[in-house]
């Protein structure tokens, strides 16, 4: 498997950050397609969509002042920022007020491993930690000096097909010898990235660390490569105004590639040219996004900074997909929510509309996954896009069966009502995965009817628990 990390120096202002040149005012600016805005059902002007639930310890308790935090890609389809945040309160309940779309929410409090899920405004999420386990270490320079200060942040390993995650823990240190301490920690694998200003970030090997138990980590952080380029449009004309950042390719096993924010954002200037600095050594993978195109990635090999090429990036308008969301017996549906789901795009949603039609422009080419939504029932498929082309491809539920699944969810012996559980299982012969989303009564109990025949995995959402 090889991680994507995405290269972001800390405290270092990005080229995002300046006053964009006057070319570049009049260029459309990066539009956030996660979030449902036109063209979204009509809801009622006092309607408050929220993501709603409870944040519960591995001894089935509720816990009081966890963080949870939804976000989205403002930014650029790789880059995630914040949209909400609250506290639990004292039933360990939370609710995020936020327009329709899809989030990535994540929760955390001290001395407890942190937890992530997928969510959309109208669902109820049930988040569970675990006790964590603990990372010491330091950080140091090429020298073996210690670094002052820096950043942490702890990120699970994403695929490349899959949108980015946000960091299940991140915290500046102000430490004379460079040490540091860790106790957020999730249950499963991951990294640890550590950023300082005047460094290229520095990546840990996978690693998970038992509750109650302590790892010893050293990070050594070196000055990295200055990644030069420019962004044309396919006629070769320079293209002002274009966010670019990079990502880093890191093999893990034998599964694909892992990316990973590696890198400072930049801006291109009037003459389409734009520089990232301390960029590390290896794979990288520089996108760029703009409000007129669909996004633009080129992998380079980074093996030295003596002579590092430079970059051009060829900005089009990709291509496009259609389609009619249809039912089990090819009727079509209004109303369905169709998301395109890649990690240079984030998720891109729509609503079939009143034929059960829908429609996506500027789409990278290469290999997707198309999500279709109603109610507790999904179903994803994968579309291959060309670029200046139309992709027609309709998306139906598989017909309803007579199976059932149903069980009980307990968490240290305690029913855990509200959470959400995956039922998955392989649909035709061309990868189509059906799913389902049962959520746990009051006695934690659940079911799953109208189930088609078929081996299914089974996990529970924001646990490790699965099967």
């Amino acid at each position: 498997m090889a991680l994507f990390l995405a290269l972001r120096p800390a405290e270092e202002q990005t080229g995002g950050a300046r006053a964009p040149a006057a070319a570049a005012e009049k260029r459309a600016r990066y539009r956030n397609r996660a979030v449902l805005r036109d063209g979204a059902p009509a809801a009622q002007p006092e309607a408050r969509p929220t993501i709603s639930g409870l944040v519960y310890g591995s001894d089935g308790n509720t816990l009081a002042g966890a963080t949870v935090v939804a976000s989205t890609f403002e930014v650029a389809g790789n880059v995630l920022s914040t949209a909400g945040s609250v506290k639990s309160d004292e039933r360990g309940r939370f609710e995020l007020v936020l327009p329709d779309g899809t989030y990535q929410l994540n929760a955390s409090a001290e001395g407890y491993g942190t937890t992530s899920t997928t969510a959309h405004p109208g669902e109820a999420v049930s988040l569970v930690l675990s006790r964590s386990g603990v990372i010491e270490g330091r950080v140091l320079d090429e020298r073996g000096e210690p670094v002052r200060r820096f950043a942490l942040d702890v990120l699970s390993a994403v695929t490349a097909e899959t949108p980015a995650t946000p960091p299940l823990f991140s915290r500046t240190f102000d430490s004379p010898d460079g040490s540091f301490r860790i106790d957020q920690l999730p249950s499963w694998q991951f990294t640890v990235r550590a950023t300082a200003a005047g460094f290229a970030p520095a990546f840990s090997p996978m690693i998970a660390v038992a509750a109650g138990d302590v790892e010893k980590m050293d990070l050594t952080l070196s000055q990295g490569c200055i990644l030069t380029g420019h962004a044309v449009d396919p006629s070769g004309a320079p293209l002002p105004g274009v966010y670019v950042d990079a990502e880093s390719l890191i093999a893990v096993g034998e599964m694909s590639p892992v990316a990973m924010e590696a890198a400072a954002q930049a801006q291109t200037e009037d003459d389409g040219s734009f520089s990232l600095p301390h960029v590390p050594k290896g794979t990288v993978a520089v996108r760029g996004y703009d409000g007129s195109n669909a996004v633009s990635s080129m992998e380079i090999e980074v093996s030295s900074c003596d002579d590092l090429p430079p970059v051009k990036l060829v900005m089009s308008p990709g291509g496009s997909l259609s389609g009619v969301a249809r039912d089990a017996d090819g009727k079509p549906i209004a109303g369905a929510r169709i998301t395109l789901a890649h990690r240079p795009i984030g998720f891109v949603n729509t609503v079939s509309d009143a034929q059960g039609r829908f429609e996506f422009e500027q789409v990278p080419p290469g290999a997707l996954r198309v999500i279709m939504q109603r109610g507790e029932q999904v179903m994803m498929a994968g579309v291959e896009i060309a670029e200046g082309k139309t992709t027609q491809q309709d998306i139906a539920f598989p017909p309803q069966g007579t199976g059932e699944i149903r069980g009980r969810v307990t968490v240290g012996g305690k029913p855990l009502p509200g959470a959400r559980l995956v039922l998955a299982t392989a649909v035709g012969d061309e990868g189509a995965i059906g799913m389902y989303y049962p959520v746990t009564a009051e006695d934690g109990s659940y079911r799953a009817s109208g189930l088609p025949p078929g081996p299914y995995i089974l996990n529970v959402e924001s646990t490790s628990t699965g099967a």
